[in-house]
């Protein structure tokens, strides 16, 4: 009996759930509504999917070319982020400055076509659309209704109908709520009509213009086309005509037939949300309405009608989305509709024209583009497509992301190495890289330009490195030109992120990778074995095929490259987990030069916390450094022009914390490089030390027996456990990375 309470509960608790989302009204009701919240009950399709992604919210994102604003709508915030798009903000933004156009001119009028290389989350971006609306349409702000025809029983109506003998009007005010017992015939609206399209329009748009007058709807508010000259499905059409002429006029008849009816978004269930892939079908068709139980219960003068149902594709979308998986795929003339469906708001039928509200999305690879725009009919199609370019990701650090997210859906996070993504993701976009056109920037810079190499460029795109041969001034004119880079010749057919390793070839790398007996999970090294193999397959993919263009294009050459950068990486912790100098504690130290300096040009002490008095600069401290630098015999002129630079930098970056090593990045690499060179030999006793030991300790012997002191024993051990625990290594993958550091660099 307990058991069968909780099952009580959860009936009442749908039943109220039920009544609260206002599931099932009478016309009544519904206009009721209407007036209530006309902005909401009002939308058209491009508002409700504008209205849906703002919904979600946004925030503001760092990227290369700056700050971006980011919808979070492509977060996934509904599945906790399972499906999200990593990056793509800059098509995000023109997604919906394209759809918030659609909505102000108050219908959809072209089909949006995003375009880009195979695997360039094209189909994700959309599917988070589509997610979204689905989410949306459960929320209380995405209400949305269609209606049904309602035909009651004779023992309930008593000849109310009008066929027969009339009664007093009013005696049922509805039969929207009727049992399914008191009911002969339901007919939904087949293309899931809004409700409003019931009144005429000359009513429809006097209510609107009342709604304005009154200050309920916006006057920034516009009233979509759909809502306002649309009609009603051919079905619903002869239907509303035939009970409108039975009732002699009689509107508020009619309308008691109608039963106004909540519905959600479903990709599953295809309700408001069509996905076509590129296979040959006809998208909407009409069939003849069989004369079935339900319909042969119709009052008399219905059954006489000749009623036809759309079908297809057109028809489920309507009022939602309609998604072209790779349209350019089919042959053109298969969608050719589409030019007179986008311009007008409608489709013609064999015997009918269907009013439609749909948002038309496709997508497309490249190659097909380039070759549709050579069809005859191009230009037509093209004023009735908007373009939206979705090319691989140019900075790394978000791409890595993408192989992040693999790895925890997969449930590999443990058998992952430090910084394997990381290396996937470099590599990948290097290959995605052009070489800049130095002649297109000026005279100042076009030197720099020329020089900037592949991994320079990928590290400039990421933010995470300039070029270490430049000074303060250069960098800054660098990172200045960025935005140009990131631009440059993207109006181009071939652009720079529309060839190069694709996102879905590195994922398998990874799988690969985690395959390669040679080496512990999926680790650094595996993921560049299996590189140095893809690259042989030159005929397999386009990017390979690409002759070097001054260093780039040079794929095998970047499997070293990046090898050397994750070595540095691997190096540094190494000497993090000895306790030598970080690389945070290089700026440190340069930051505590530049405050020392300052102090020095004003003439002034400044407070020492150790002893708690205020002290003259710490002129050693800054010979030193100024040694390491080569300054020469004129230290007080470097001194001013580098204070000039920072307070420079801080005037345009008023409010923001200053980053030495990106302003300085040659200094800061200097004092890298030259303690780098002094701790040498200690670095590479410590690296043939921790090897020793862990092969000791896999063979089960006491390192002892290798040589080693009892002193370095543990101090060999501490820094082995900082290396697990500070750095993530697993043990099993040490030994294997310490190798190949010590052949590499030692």
């Amino acid at each position: 009996m307990e058991d069968l309470e909780l099952l009580r509960d959860v009936e009442r608790a749908l039943s109220i759930q039920f009544a609260e989302k206002r599931q099932v009204l009478s016309f009544d009701e519904y206009f009721a509504l209407f007036c209530e919240k006309p902005r909401q009950h009002g939308r058209i399709a491009a508002q409700y999917v504008r209205d849906a992604m703002l919904h979600y919210g946004t925030y503001e994102v760092d990227r290369p070319e700056g700050k971006v604003t980011r919808y979070r709508v492509f977060d996934c915030p509904w599945n906790g982020g399972k499906d999200r798009v990593v990056g793509q903000e800059a098509a995000q933004n023109a997604l919906f400055r394209l759809v918030n156009g659609f909505a102000r001119e108050r219908r959809v009028t072209r089909l949006v076509l995003l375009h880009g290389p195979n695997g360039s989350a094209k189909s994700s971006l959309i599917e988070c659309v589509c997610q979204a609306i689905e989410h949306y349409s459960a929320e209380q702000e995405g209400s949305i209704y269609r209606f049904n025809w309602i035909f009651p029983s004779m023992n309930v109506a008593k000849k109310r109908l009008g066929f027969g003998a009339s009664t007093a009007r009013g005696a049922l005010e509805s039969f929207a709520h009727l049992d399914d017992i008191d009911v002969d015939a339901r007919l939904p609206a087949d293309l899931r009509d809004h409700p409003m399209l019931l009144l005429p329009k000359t009513q429809r748009r006097a209510i609107i213009g009342q709604l304005r007058e009154t200050g309920r709807l916006p006057d920034d508010e516009p009233l979509g086309e759909y809502l306002a000259d649309g009609d009603l499905s051919p079905r619903s059409r002869a239907i509303a005509d035939s009970l409108l002429a039975a009732y002699h006029g009689d509107i508020q008849r009619v309308l008691q037939h109608v039963q106004v009816e909540r519905f959600y978004f479903s990709r599953r269930y295809r309700t408001g949300i069509v996905t076509i892939e590129p296979q040959l079908h006809v998208d909407a068709a009409v069939r003849q309405v069989t004369m079935d139980q339900g319909l042969a219960a119709l009052p008399s003068s219905l059954k006489n009608l000749s009623m036809y149902e759309p079908f297809g594709d057109l028809v489920d979308a309507n009022r939602g989305i309609l998604n072209y998986n790779d349209l350019l795929k089919k042959p053109v003339d298969a969608f050719k509709y589409l030019l007179a469906t986008c311009e007008r708001g409608t489709v013609a039928l064999t015997n009918a024209i269907l009013h439609l509200d749909t948002v038309f999305l496709a997508s497309s690879n490249e190659i097909h583009l380039r070759a549709f725009k050579e069809y005859p009919d191009w230009p037509s199609f093209k004023g009735r497509m908007d373009l939206v370019k979705m090319p691989y990701l140019r900075d790394f650090t978000v791409e890595q992301a993408i192989y992040d997210e693999q790895i925890d859906k997969s449930d590999l996070r443990e058998q992952l190495v430090p910084h394997t993504t990381w290396v996937l993701a470099l590599w990948a976009v290097l290959t995605r890289l052009h070489r800049p056109h130095a002649d297109h920037y000026p005279t100042q810079i076009r030197d720099i330009i020329s020089r900037l190499t592949p991994i320079e460029k990928a590290e400039l795109y990421a933010g995470v490195r300039t070029p270490r041969d430049l000074d303060a001034d250069q960098t800054r004119e660098l990172l200045a030109k960025l935005p140009d880079l990131l631009a440059e010749g993207q109006e181009n057919a071939v652009y720079e992120g529309s060839l190069g390793a694709s996102p879905r070839e590195m994922k398998q790398t990874i799988v690969n990778a985690l395959q390669d007996r040679r080496y512990w999970g999926i680790s650094p090294l595996g993921v560049l074995a299996e590189l140095r193999e893809l690259i042989k397959q030159k005929s397999v993919y386009e990017y390979l095929q690409l002759k070097p263009d001054g260093g780039y294009h040079d794929h095998a050459s970047f499997i070293e490259q990046v090898q050397e950068r994750w070595l540095e990486r691997v190096d540094a912790e190494l000497r993090g987990a000895m306790g030598l100098v970080s690389e945070q504690q290089y700026e440190e130290l340069f930051a505590r030069y530049i405050l020392h300096v300052s102090y020095q040009l004003k003439g002034e002490k400044l407070y020492n916390q150790t002893t708690g008095r205020y002290e003259p600069p710490d002129t050693q401290l800054m010979a030193q450094l100024e040694r390491v630098w080569e300054t020469g015999s004129s230290p007080e002129r470097f001194r001013q022009d580098l204070i000039s630079r920072v307070g420079a930098w801080r005037v345009a970056h008023e409010g923001d914390q200053i980053n030495y090593r990106r302003l300085f990045p040659k200094l800061i690499g200097s004092l890298e490089d030259d303690y780098f060179k002094s701790q040498r030999a200690k670095v590479r006793r410590q690296c043939e030390q921790l090897i020793t030991v862990l092969v000791a300790d896999e063979i089960g012997e006491n390192p002892a027996h290798h040589g080693l002191q009892a002193a370095d024993v543990d101090r060999t051990r501490e820094v082995l456990g900082h290396l697990t625990t500070t750095y993530g290594y697993k043990v099993p993958a040490l030994r294997e990375i310490l190798g190949a550091m010590l052949k590499s660099r030692y």
